[in-house]
């Protein structure tokens, strides 16, 4: 979605907040909540489970995704767990670059935006605050 045509035609809603607010977690152009929708239903569609589960998961994802807006890093989150996890703080920085973002795309999997190189401007940004502090 951060190509020229996605992100003028359908991201660009997502990014009207540059400051970081959980309500900016669903709030996307309609195709984009299909788009991104797809993989959260095919899970469940893959591997049939019960309702209860599936409910569970999709409040699970809509609960990170929010925190990963929040613009606070909880310590008590049980995402500190998970693996490659960015958080609150790491996606900030893709909403903070502002305009058309290249930088710091994936919340859950970092390890994407290390190998791709997408995370150098947060990185030396981490880097320059952790010596200034």
């Amino acid at each position: 979605m951060h190509c020229k045509w996605g992100y003028e035609n359908i991201h660009r809603v997502h990014h009207e907040f540059t400051a970081p607010i959980g309500f900016a977690a669903p709030y996307a152009h309609w195709t984009e909540v299909l788009i991104l929708g797809i993989p959260s239903f095919a899970g469940p569609a893959l591997v049939p489970c019960h309702m209860l589960t599936f409910w569970l998961w999709m409040i699970i994802r809509q609960m990170e995704a929010i925190e990963t807006h929040s613009g606070h890093d909880f310590p008590w989150t049980p995402t500190k767990y998970i693996p490659f996890y960015g958080g609150a703080e790491y996606h900030d920085y893709h909403h903070f670059v502002g305009g058309q973002s290249h930088s710091n795309f994936a919340s859950v999997f970092t390890y994407c935006d290390y190998i791709y190189g997408t995370d150098k401007g947060y990185r030396c940004q981490k880097k320059y605050l952790d010596k200034v502090n």
